[in-house]
This record gives structure tokens, sequence and C-alpha cells, in this order.
């Protein structure tokens, strides 16, 4: 007798359908009959619920898929996608060489890999930052913005209004006389048979503002007409994410109105009378938010809002070691330390939004000149002027040692930039303390690269000498010398770290191994075992190179505790109170995440990319990672996946 597949117990079939990806394979065994029909729909509650569990309790994993095959997409940022059955189909975009696209392309979530839809009928315009969702078998396509054709315009907008037909692959244009001005990074969401249209940065005659109007788009119509609101509104933004809460409210979180005004608050839109009414919506627990919440993606899983983003800034610490002042020795003289630059100036409302360009022209330093040193008590040699960070010790007792830690080393500059003051009788050695900054705020090491005008102080006496002419020539090359070499001393410290970091995980790796095996024999243990067992129990007994080891290892420098990492961070909202009884005020909580948000195989730190909600999984794609430091952009066309690590029967 032969035993088939339908032999095996429904717990085993139903963990064979999990394994499938929960779409057309799915749906062709639900097709088989009643008994695989009923396991189908269990695996596909099952994911989804999974997914939402994983979320609270932080058990996630990353998986990328790498397109070998062709066709294959270009890599872009600021496009437009949208989920559709078991496809998600992305429109336009831009790219690192300040070109848009206007290509549709279609990923199919049962074979992943991308498919180039052959279409037809009036095309739109290349373009980024458009709305695109999905109504019927409809793609409804509006606004959006492209790169002038000069560099030194701005970007042009776009108030174009697509229909495409998925059934029939055709593309139609519908001109109104009366709709919304031009705009880009607007949002945009489906009640009933309306799209729901809200902020965005605009263009209105000839002056470009961020707006908070609303606009309604009838499907069915398709005409525009804009809804009376009330008075109470949201500030002006653009970059936010609009969720549907029902058909009758919407929930918009975040969003920016400019440079440095970035919002991380909450509104909730009432839709069911004739006058839709703004409230105001409590964030609960705001030390978990996302802190730059308007250029990464999100999207709502139930309940649930994910937002990727950077990592909070507290754990973005590192520890860097300083120098105390000796005991008994008081603070440096004000007129000894350096001033340091403001921060930003002010905030301006009606900014452009933050369009990337491959080759930007360099930014002009709008840095208040520091004012000049006071009048000193003691006379100053004349001389050319240098700063107390970079000036060479006169005296001989400037040249003593220090102790740090309990070691020789040479006196380094504190973040400050300041050295202690030394002199010939020196006081008990103190144990240097670490100083945690953090590292969005300015560091000394970034004051070594401004210009000398700004980073150094005129000491000469009774005299306000301009301070574009207080860098000498003569001590130049000294500077910059000495410069280098505490550049190179920050790359070699570095290195000792990493090299620290990656000794104690292979212990780590090497003690796990020994747990694992507890029958092992002792002459067949790992080398640095012994090497401790050398070092610590001082017995006289072993090879003499593994004591060198074991005392090398523990000589090494301490490690941050905290590590920067370039990943894009989970934060999770809960938004199940957002529609409250009994007169309550509508609220959220952001949930704490586990290890920062940090999951292993997360992607690079990209902006500009898009998430949608699958079945049982998110699907994160493109994005823009532009180095600071060389004005170069790294644009992405990987697809990654967010989902809950298999489990085994």
């Amino acid at each position: 007798m032969t035993a088939g597949i339908n032999d095996l117990p429904n717990e085993i079939l139903e963990f064979i359908f999990s394994l499938l990806p929960p779409y057309e394979p799915l749906e062709q065994c639900a097709a088989v009959c009643k008994r695989w029909n009923l396991l189908s729909t269990n695996v596909r509650a099952r994911k989804k619920s999974n997914l939402q569990k994983g979320l609270i309790d932080f058990n996630l994993c990353w998986k990328e898929i790498l397109h070998e095959s062709t066709p294959r997409i270009a890599a872009r940022f600021a496009h437009a996608s949208s989920l559709h059955r078991n496809s998600m189909y992305v429109f336009g975009g831009a790219s690192s060489c300040d070109t848009t696209f206007n290509d549709l392309w279609k990923f199919d979530l049962s074979r992943r890999e991308w498919i180039r839809p052959i279409s037809m009928g009036t095309y739109p315009s290349p373009k980024a930052g458009a709305s695109l969702v999905c109504h019927n078998d409809l793609l409804i396509l509006y606004g959006g913005w492209q790169h002038a054709y000069t560099p030194f315009h701005m970007c042009t907008l776009i108030d174009e209004l697509h229909v495409y037909n998925i059934a029939e692959n055709r593309w139609t244009i519908h001109n109104q006389a009366y709709g919304p001005p031009p705009m880009t990074g607007h949002s945009a969401t489906v009640h009933h048979n309306k799209m729901i249209l809200f902020g965005g940065y605009q263009k209105n005659m000839e002056s470009l503002r961020t707006s908070n109007d609303i606009w309604v788009l009838d499907l069915e119509r398709l005409v525009w007409k804009k809804p009376a609101v009330s008075d109470l509104k949201p500030a002006p933004r653009y970059g936010q994410f609009q969720m549907a809460i029902g058909e009758d409210h919407i929930l918009v979180l975040g969003g920016t109105g400019g440079v440095n005004r970035v919002f991380n608050d909450a509104w909730l839109l009432d839709m069911q009378r004739d006058t839709w009414v703004w409230k105001r919506v409590q964030i609960k627990n705001k030390k978990s938010t996302v802190t730059h919440n308007w250029c990464y993606p999100a999207c709502n899983v139930g309940s649930k809002v994910i937002v990727l983003g950077p990592t909070s800034p507290n754990d973005f610490q590192i520890i860097r070691p300083s120098r105390v002042p000796p005991v008994g020795r008081g603070r440096p003289p004000v007129e000894q330390q350096r001033n340091r630059i403001g921060a930003a100036q002010g905030v301006v409302h009606g900014a452009e939004p933050n369009i990337p360009r491959n080759n930007p022209a360099p930014p002009r330093p709008n840095l208040p000149p520091p004012p000049p040193a006071p009048i000193q008590s003691t006379p100053t040699l004349p001389g050319p002027s240098v700063s107390h960070k970079e000036s060479a010790p006169s005296s001989g007792a400037s040249k003593q040692p220090s102790t740090t830690n309990g070691l020789l080393g040479e006196a380094r500059p504190g973040p400050s930039g300041i050295r202690a003051p030394n002199s010939s009788t020196s006081g008990p050695p103190v144990r240097s303390m670490p100083i945690i900054r953090s590292a969005f705020s300015r560091q000394s090491s970034e004051d070594d690269h401004l210009p000398k005008r700004f980073n150094q102080q005129v000491l000469e006496q009774n005299h306000m000498a301009m301070v574009a002419f207080s860098v000498d020539s003569a001590n130049h090359s000294s500077i910059a010398s000495s410069s280098r070499e505490r550049q190179l001393e920050r790359l070699r410290k570095m290195e000792e770290k990493i090299l620290a970091m990656r000794r104690a995980k292979e212990a780590e790796q090497q003690q796990q191994q020994l747990l694992q095996q507890p029958q092992q024999r002792p002459a067949e243990r790992p080398i640095l075992n012994e090497a401790n067992d050398a070092a610590f129990q001082g017995n006289g007994q072993g090879n003499n190179a593994d004591k060198s080891i074991g005392s090398s290892c523990g000589s090494d420098p301490v490690t941050p505790k905290r590590v920067k990492r370039n990943g894009l961070a989970i934060y999770v909202c809960d938004v199940s109170n957002i529609l409250p009884t009994a007169g309550a005020e509508p609220c959220i909580e952001w949930q704490e995440s586990k290890n920062s948000g940090l999951i292993a195989g997360a992607p690079d730190h990209y902006t500009f990319s898009t998430m949608i909600n699958g079945n049982g999984e998110l699907i994160v794609f493109g994005g823009l990672n532009k180095n600071h430091k060389s004005e170069n952009l790294c644009v992405s066309n990987s697809v990654h996946f967010l989902t809950v690590p298999t489990a085994v029967v």
C-alpha cells in the first residue's frame, strides 16, 4: 500500500504550506480540495497574526532578494509603489544622475522577479515624488517633481492625473479645469470611492510653499473638490505618512515643514460630518519615536504602524578618552577656551524640499567670526598668533608624560580641544573619565577641518586684527603636520578597538563551543583557553607563547559600549486607541524596541524608499544613501523582506 501526501496529518501538511509564498502558490493549493482550502486559509491567517505578534515581541528577520535574471529594474529613489493582489507596482523615481523615470514595473511576489508590462496610452511625464494608490483594478497616479533643465533652476512640480488600467495595460491622462496645484511630497489614501490628498510641497502662482490643504478626487467621475475643514489644522508639511482608519478617519504622522522643521506629531481627521474636523492626537512614550519621521518608509499592519528610520540619538554615543586636570588645578581661564560655532540661526518655513543632486554647489559657511580675545593680564610675545590647541609646549615640564588609566602616554586634548595645564610640580595621577557625547552634536575632530579663522583666537595684546588674516603662513606646515599626527593617532586607537572587539567575539564563540562539547578532552582545548588558564592560575605551566597571547588580550583598550551602526531600525506605533469611546481623547503609543530596533541583515541607511504590507511580510524597495563627506549619491534597487523566522514543527 502506497502512502500519499494526503495521508499526512493536518499539522504537517499545514507546515509544508507555510513554506510556500503566501500568494499565487498558496491560492493554487487552496483550489485542490476542501481540506487544502481550509489549510491554506489557516496558513494565510497564521502568517498575518505571526507578523503582528512578531512586531510586538520583536521576533523578526530580514531577507534580501538578489536579482540575477533579466529584466532588472534600475536603481532609484523617491518612487511610488502600490500593492495589487500578488504583485507590487513601482512607478518612476529619480536616479543618481539628475534624471527621473516614467517607467512602470511589476514585481511578482510569488516568483520574486521583476516584470516590465508593455503599456499603451498616454505615458506620464518622468517624475519622482508622486502618489500611487490602487482602487479595484486601477492605479491612480498624481503629482510629482522632476529635475530642472539647468542646474541653476529649482525643480519642476507636476499636476498631472493619470489612471492605469491593469487589465488593459493602458495609461489615460485626465486634465481637469479645477483641481489641486502642482505638488509633491503629499500623501493619499482611498476611502469608499474617493481619494483623499493632504499636504505636500505646492506651487501657487509663482511661489513654492508647504501646504496643509485637503483635496478629494471622486474616483467614479474623476472630479476634484475641496471640502470644508475646521479652523484647527496641522502645520503645513510634506513627506508625512497617511493611514486610513476605517472609512471615515485619517491618521497623519510626522512630516517636515522645511529646513530644521521636522514634525513628530500626530493628527486625526474626522470625515463623518459636512465640515471635516482635525484633532490633535496624544502621543505616549515619545522617547521611543523615530527621530526623523518624514523621509523614511512607513506602512500599517492592522493596528500597528511600522516606520523604518535611523537609530535613536541616544544609541549613537561613543566613548572618547580625555585628560582630567590634576587635583588642585582649576579650570582653564575663560580666555583660553575656544569659542564654539553656534547651531542653526533660525527656522525657514517656506524652504524648498531637499531634493538631492549629484553635483551640488559647495555650501558657503554662514558662520559668524569669533570675537577677539580679551586683553590678558600678562604680556605676550610678539609674533604669529596660534591657538592653545595647536601651540607647541615651551617648557620642559610640559613634556612630562601623563598617567592615564595606569599607562604612560602623551597628554591628548579632550573633546573640548583644550589641553590640561601642565607644570613642573604635578599632583597625584588621576584616572581619566570617559566622556560620552552624542554623535549628532559637533565633535572636536570635526573642528580640525574648519578654516583657521573659525577655530582659533587672536592672542595678540591690544590688537584688533582681522580674522581672515589671522593665519600665519610660517606655521602652516607645522600645524598641518601636527593635525596629521593627531588623525593618525585616532586611527590607531580605532584599529585597536576593532581588534579588541574581534578578539572578544572569537573568545565568546570558543566559550560557546566548549559549552556545547562538555566531554571534550583537556588536551583538545583551544589555545585561547590555555592562555587564559596560564594567565589567571599562574601555576607556571603551559606555553609561554600562550601566556603572552593572554596578557596581550588583557592589555587591549576598552571597547565602546555602543557602536554606531548604519542599518535602518524598526519603530512600531500602536494605534488601537486612535478611536476612543466615551468621549476620551485619541492617543497612540510608541512601543519599546529591543536592541534599539536593529535586526541583523537590515537594509542600509537609505532614505526615500518605499515599504508596503504584503501577506505576512513587509516589502522594502529602493532608496538613496548620501555620503555627506564626498557628496556622492548611492541609489539602491534591492528588495528586502521583513518577516517572522520560520518555525520548526
